[in-house]
């Protein structure tokens, strides 16, 4: 997967590892420029173009401005136990410690299938595991964002849906010539020599 660079000013840095993934839609046109807009005070990590190309505003190891907004008493179970607190008790911001996805989208819009495949492949390269309980949406930790439960089950879906290799036909002159192991779960079979 090719990832432009496209560096924003908007960040700072952090002192948490990324453990998880927040996903937006960015409810408006010229998605890159605004985000890259020093008077914007606002930016992602990754932006998801309607055509599936990918942007990287701002590197993982910093904290990208957004979802800056929380409202900890509408928080769901999922923003529960992903959020994290400071030493005195109050949220973090979930820049911090979750890789922000901007998907450019108008609010009555879906996502196309471009940004959906972009995304599965992205989310496969991270160095954890992006699962049920790390793939978070920003309505999660506040009341007034758009609801993206649909596009977060399809990411999801498509990030853990195996593709079936397809079965090798083996040929045996009787069942003698067969070799029967166990090898990381799978059964295999071949013919002895």
């Amino acid at each position: 997967m090719n990832i432009i660079q496209k560096p924003s000013p908007n960040y700072n840095n952090t002192l948490y590892n990324k453990v998880g993934v927040m996903i937006h839609k960015t409810l408006g046109t010229n998605s890159l420029g605004w985000l890259r807009n020093p008077k914007s005070y606002a930016s992602a990590h990754l932006l998801f173009a309607r055509d599936g190309t990918v942007y990287q505003l701002v590197q993982y190891t910093k904290r990208a401005w957004s979802a800056g907004r929380m409202t900890p008493d509408k928080f769901t179970e999922r923003a529960k136990k992903i959020a994290k607190k400071t030493i005195f008790g109050s949220y973090v911001k979930p820049g911090e410690y979750l890789i922000q996805c901007e998907f450019e989208c108008l609010s009555n819009e879906k996502f196309t299938q471009a940004q959906y495949n972009s995304a599965t492949e992205v989310f496969k390269s991270f160095p954890f595991e992006v699962n049920k309980d790390n793939l978070v949406t920003h309505k999660d930790f506040t009341w007034d964002k758009p609801l993206l439960e649909k596009q977060r089950t399809e990411i999801l879906k498509r990030l853990h849906s195996e593709t079936p290799e397809a079965p090798q036909q083996l040929i045996l002159d009787n069942w003698q010539q067969l070799r029967i192991k166990v090898e990381r779960g799978k059964i295999i079979l071949t013919k002895k020599i």
